[in-house]
């Protein structure tokens, strides 16, 4: 409250808006950087009255929650945007669709309370959609079987040492959507954030483990569908 009381004495208080943005097609192979100067470009584009930063080298203020993986496609990616002035959310939305290039598509745009932490800070969990190129029979069952382990360690290579990691508690959630004979396609959703976060690559290559197949990482297929936060052990999209 002190911080929002300083900006208002200065003049210079600003909007706080969430916006909810899917990222498909081709533009998925583009990264974290890139995909950072794709939105302050079409911000500028847009005409959109964005609050800079002070100091020798201001900058927009733009945070995401959390970068998406390099060639994964998502309809649940959030950013969160300061304003210098207040503009409706849908011609936000409006104007930043006009100007935003093939397979990043804004979903909603939503203003903040002046107290309500950024994306980054509240991001706890994920949504994925996976599809595995496999036929699993009674994926169900071997998913009980496997959350039903005291432990689900895995190896995992972090900054040069590989180690071993008990990943069940940051597994919240698994169902089975499709199957046939070709291949399985489950959601799950899985810890997401700075606090704690699995990829999901890792919980596959435990399934596959589980059941004796090879794992081949460049077969399977991600999509991250939603963020969520946590508020009292439920979760809620940001």
């Amino acid at each position: 409250m002190l911080c929002v009381a300083l900006k208002a004495l200065a003049g210079v208080f600003v909007m706080k808006y969430r916006v909810k943005f899917a990222k498909v097609g081709k533009v998925c192979f583009i990264g974290h950087l890139d995909l950072l100067k794709v939105f302050q470009r079409a911000i500028k584009r847009a005409g959109i009255p964005i609050a800079y930063s002070n100091g020798f080298n201001p900058h927009q203020i733009v945070g995401f929650a959390i970068p998406l993986p390099l060639g994964m496609s998502s309809i649940g990616e959030y950013v969160d945007v300061e304003l210098k002035e207040e503009v409706a959310p849908e011609i936000i939305a409006l104007k930043l669709n006009e100007v935003m290039p093939d397979g990043i598509q804004i979903l909603s745009v939503r203003k903040l309370n002046q107290n309500e932490k950024s994306c980054a800070a509240v991001v706890s969990a994920a949504l994925y959609e996976i599809s595995l190129p496999i036929y699993i029979e009674n994926f169900s069952d071997i998913i009980e079987k496997i959350l039903s382990r005291d432990k689900l360690e895995i190896e995992r290579i972090s900054k040069r040492k590989t180690k071993i990691v008990d990943i069940k508690n940051d597994i919240f959630s698994v169902e089975n959507i499709i199957k046939d004979c070709d291949f399985t396609v489950f959601r799950t959703i899985v810890s997401t954030g700075s606090r704690k976060n699995l990829k999901p690559e890792l919980f596959v290559e435990y399934i596959n483990n589980y059941i004796g197949k090879k794992f081949e990482p460049l077969k399977v297929r991600y999509k991250r569908i939603e963020l969520f936060k946590d508020n009292g052990g439920v979760f809620f999209a940001l």
